[in-house]
């Protein structure tokens, strides 16, 4: 019996290593007092930004973690009771958990890795205050389309200065 269980447990690391594999931007919460009914919501919400939030052993996680070389997450992970697994934007994954822990002071983030990272909780918390990907985008595109601008205002200022200036000559011209 100990090695069907033995089988299972390696089974069980190698799925949630798949899982860090695939998802390139992790969470840690501990949320044991929640009730399963906003736990259910909060898996919801993360649905949709392309998340999902999964329960796993202390073991089981640490294990997976060490396979996947990423030790120095394996502290987080003695003290979470569950995984955000986002793979899409980061930004979208903490804000959500950020609202949800903010609505419920039994849910506790405990910190997250990103682009080899490991986040404390205050970075997680600054993560969710940033604008959305799209929004952060705009705000470069903006930032870059300025100056093109206010170039070509200038030049077509002189431009029209220039036209103005050969108006007013030609009309002395005519009136001579």
């Amino acid at each position: 019996m100990e090695k069907l269980s033995r089988k299972v447990k390696v089974v069980m690391v190698d799925e949630v290593a798949g899982l860090i594999k695939k998802n390139p931007y992790l969470f840690f919460v501990n949320f044991e007092k929640v009730k399963a009914s906003k736990t259910e919501k909060l898996r919801k919400s993360l649905k949709k930004s392309s998340s999902e939030l999964k329960v796993v052993k202390r073991s089981i996680l640490k294990l997976a973690l060490k396979k996947q070389k990423l030790e120095p997450l394996c502290d987080i992970a003695e003290t979470s009771s569950a995984v955000t697994f986002s793979k899409d934007d980061p930004t979208k994954a903490s804000k959500i958990l950020y609202d949800f822990a903010k609505a419920d002071q039994n849910m506790v983030i405990r910190g997250g890795y990103m682009d080899g990272q490991v986040l404390s909780t205050e970075n997680v918390n600054e993560l969710a205050m940033l604008p959305p990907r799209d929004v952060m985008l705009a705000i470069v595109m903006g930032g870059m389309k300025a100056p093109i601008q206010g170039l070509a205002n200038v030049l077509r200022g002189n431009l029209q200065k220039l036209v103005m200036v050969l108006n007013e000559v030609s009309k002395k011209k005519e009136s001579k």
